[in-house]
């Protein structure tokens, strides 16, 4: 038999078979329990019992009743396929899955995907235009979006041509002004997480787009001993003959981009929504996105 606990943090996967030479445990999150449940494989390698379960919740997430099971195989193939059966009868719901494993990501995301109040995309667009909108967009990996949510600001870092040479002085937190449908690239080469902006409030903060100067104007520049200011520093690329090679050195112009030469920080530019994959990211702290999510609102359609 499982033994159930509310409220987990972590689940404990054991064997209690008093004759096993080397019973195996393990400690679980509730989403790496439920991946685990996934894998199907419950006994003991080393006596051939079943493993039995501490902290354990399994409940609905629509009326929270907790949802009894017989053993993990009853659990895995069973109760979390099956709708809630106070929710079947009472609201009819016996078409999709509202059971899950307390404090799982699947959880956290139905409750979410539930009660989720979007931000509109249409009121950034531009009426005829599908390549123009008045939205910017910061994107990154799961673990740098988390950190982000959590410093509650996107830190500037150095780039640009003058980037390795100043790097203090080349500061600049980068963004894409590329329309949703032209999004999967960027995607790929930066992550799938996206902080969402309007323009009008990066403007406010000296945001502008990237410019690309050509090698000539760069020479000219150097045989008059002209040098270009500083302010101008963090938003400057070298401009080079594009390509159609993904990630070819120094040829961005696909990207965009737009700078802001400081650190964004959202007690000054609060995000206009966000963006993100419906997978769940597997890293610590998942649970920040749905937070962000619920906070800034997910960008829809």
């Amino acid at each position: 038999m499982v033994r159930r606990h509310a409220n987990p943090r972590q689940i404990n996967v054991i064997c209690e078979n008093i004759d096993c030479e080397r019973p195996e445990s393990i400690s679980l999150t509730p989403s790496g329990f439920e991946d685990w449940l996934g894998e199907g494989d419950f006994i003991c390698g080393n006596c051939g019992h079943e493993f039995s379960v501490e902290n354990l919740s399994v409940v609905c997430a629509l009326c929270t009743a907790g949802i009894h099971y017989l053993d993990l195989s009853h659990l895995a193939n069973d109760i979390l396929w099956d709708p809630c059966p106070e929710c079947a009868v009472r609201w009819g719901v016996d078409d999709f899955r509202t059971v899950f494993v307390e404090g799982s990501w699947s959880e956290a995301h139905f409750i979410y995907d539930w009660t989720r109040s979007d931000r509109r995309i249409d009121v950034l667009e531009r009426k005829g235009r599908t390549d123009y909108w008045e939205g910017l967009v910061h994107f990154c990996a799961a673990e740098k979006f988390v950190s982000i949510y959590r410093q509650r600001r996107i830190c500037a870092s150095s780039t640009g041509l003058y980037g390795k040479r100043s790097p203090h002085a080349t500061k600049a937190v980068c963004l894409t002004e590329a329309t949703v449908p032209n999004w999967e690239e960027l995607k790929e080469s930066h992550g799938e997480y996206g902080f969402v902006f309007r323009k009008r409030d990066i403007i406010g903060v000296s945001g502008a787009p990237a410019m690309y100067l050509p090698q000539s104007v760069l020479n000219d520049l150097g045989q008059e001993r002209q040098r270009i200011p500083e302010t101008l520093w963090p938003y400057l690329n070298k401009l080079t003959i594009p390509s159609v090679d993904h990630g070819a050195k120094h040829d961005f112009l696909h990207e965009r981009e737009w700078r802001v030469p400081q650190d964004i920080a959202f007690a000054a530019v609060r995000p206009y929504a966000i963006t993100f994959p419906k997978s769940r990211p597997g890293i610590v702290d998942e649970e920040l996105i749905l937070r962000a999510a619920r906070e800034f609102q997910e960008l829809s359609d």
